[in-house]
């Protein structure tokens, strides 16, 4: 009997959408024999599915630009603190990039413009927090 190859790392992956999922396997299509990931949620009902492996690693364009459809983010679903941590700055930095293009459609001096400039400011002192605090923890 052929041992099967992982052909991705088994793991937590983080989907484009944002939800996570874990890899717990991996198995063959019984009539076209393609490679085919086998995965749980890990958010609602904690479902398992399966997905052709092409699909999985197939990249897709989101917003103008090409991502992976699902992103390797750590060998189990444990949530250290530095993993935490770093999806919090990813969080943030996202956040910051739609506040910044967003105060450039507003009217400098109105209320909307004044708040957006402020969070901006607050977003990045939390960046510059988060990555001091993962620079302490390295």
């Amino acid at each position: 009997m052929r041992k099967y190859m992982n052909p991705i790392p088994l793991g937590v992956y983080r989907h484009y959408k944002g939800n996570k999922y874990e890899v717990v396997g991996f198995a063959k299509h019984s009539e076209i024999l393609e490679d085919m990931v086998i995965y749980k949620a890990l958010y609602g009902e904690h479902g398992t599915w399966v997905r052709p492996l092409s699909m999985w690693e197939n990249p897709i364009e989101v917003d103008g630009k090409t991502v992976k459809r699902f992103e390797y983010i750590g060998e189990n679903g444990d949530t250290d603190r530095q993993h935490e941590l770093r999806e919090a700055l990813r969080s943030i930095n996202s956040t910051i990039e739609k506040c910044e293009k967003a105060i450039l459609k507003l009217n400098e001096g109105t209320s909307q413009h004044t708040l957006t400039k402020r969070r901006i400011e607050a977003f990045y002192i939390a960046v510059s927090l988060i990555e001091r605090e993962l620079r302490e923890e390295s």
